[in-house]
């Protein structure tokens, strides 16, 4: 029985090691006239912080300017996506391949911490992240429940 337990563990083990390395493979194929690492991990570190401001710009723009379901629908999904990989792999797939090319370099969040001067212990910081993206997540939650109930109660 405890044979199998740790079978199981192996098996997840390399699951969770096997995404990001498969990830990495795949940036890899997609950007194949670059070898050199660093100027892969500088290109998927532009690609996560571009990726990462512009979530929160189309948060902005959602709750500004936007009031189409469908966008919020697709941004609700989208974040939701992100929010599972915090919660299953206890990290951002992209900032572990960032960290494994260049070693240790910032965070999208750290220039957000930054900015308002707070300073997390290194070891506390994916909590505070997950944290944050968990409240996010529990009020877009609760958005996206309202609006698919007013938007049923307005066929009626």
């Amino acid at each position: 029985m405890e044979e199998e337990k740790d079978d199981n563990l192996s098996e997840t083990s390399s699951l969770t090691e096997s995404i990001p390395c498969g990830i990495e493979d795949i940036i890899r194929c997609l950007i194949f006239w670059e070898s050199d690492d660093n100027t892969i991990g500088i290109m998927i570190q532009l690609c996560h912080h571009a990726f990462f401001y512009g979530m929160i710009l189309w948060y902005i723009y959602l709750h500004t300017f936007s009031n189409s379901y469908l966008s919020f629908l697709a941004f609700y999904i989208i974040f939701s996506m992100i929010w599972f990989q915090y919660v299953f792999f206890n990290s951002c797939l992209l900032g572990d391949i960032e960290q494994k090319l260049l070693g240790n370099p910032p965070t999208p969040m750290d220039h957000l911490l930054q900015i308002f001067h707070i300073t997390p212990e290194n070891g506390v910081q994916r909590e505070v992240l997950l944290l944050i993206s968990s409240i996010i997540m529990v009020m877009l939650s609760g958005e996206w429940v309202s609006r698919t109930i007013v938007g049923i109660t307005n066929l009626f």
